[in-house]
């Protein structure tokens, strides 16, 4: 979750407006202005109107990007969530053992989301009140974090005993952490619940105790 779309769309002149140039600023002038007024106002209270007075555009410009409000809304959705989870995964195959990735993991998606609070609110608590479509989203943005957790099977001894939707549980709770803060406006808190949200993730795998202890070694690594 980079910074909004359209912020240094407007760096200095040293770019030659072409159409295309032009064309592209507009989009992510629509894209930055949707995602302000869906963080404040929520997905139902942001409309057409609103989001092309913000952005400066008219509504050509608008259903030339787009289809309509939900549309939008499903491009922003997908830019974040495709780029955090590039981000997670760079993190992750940058560490050796299974527990450092995991953290790597962690981290990278709490500062994003310290980084970028309103883009954040956005994917993460008014995705789940616009849709199916939208949830359909953000069920998907947590699934792809499986495939990084289930190598943790291997450390469990008896592997029938952990449940199969396991890792759906883990990345939902890890998800809801941050739901919690961005809920009421304390995103900065996150990294002071790294060790808790790692714990969280390690224990079925490891053991409660195995996790604490490995928890305190990872937090105490510089980021």
């Amino acid at each position: 979750m980079r910074a909004l779309p359209g912020q240094a769309s407007r760096a200095s002149g040293a770019i030659p407006l072409t159409r295309d140039t032009v064309a592209a600023d507009q989009r992510q002038r629509i894209l930055r202005a949707a995602t302000e007024l869906f963080a404040k106002r929520g997905y139902h209270g942001a409309t057409v109107a609103l989001i092309i007075k913000r952005a400066r555009v008219g509504y050509a410009t608008f259903y030339k990007n787009f289809d309509d409000k939900e549309g939008c809304f499903l491009a922003l959705l997908d830019g974040a969530a495709g780029r955090a989870e590039k981000r997670m995964w760079e993190a992750a195959e940058a560490e050796e053992a299974w527990p450092e990735a995991v953290a790597a993991a962690v981290r990278t998606l709490f500062e994003l989301i310290v980084a970028e609070p309103v883009l954040a609110r956005v994917c993460l608590v008014e995705s789940l009140t616009a849709g199916p479509k939208a949830v359909a989203r953000y069920e998907a943005a947590l699934r792809s974090a499986v495939p990084m957790l289930v190598p943790g099977r291997q450390l469990k001894p008896r592997k029938a005993e952990l449940p199969a939707t396991l890792e759906d549980t883990l990345a939902g709770g890890v998800l809801w952490i941050a739901y919690q803060r961005l809920i009421v406006g304390e995103a900065d808190r996150l990294p002071q619940l790294l060790p808790e949200a790692l714990e969280f993730v390690l224990s079925p795998y490891m053991g409660e105790e195995e996790a604490v202890r490995t928890v305190q070694g990872l937090v105490a690594q510089p980021a």
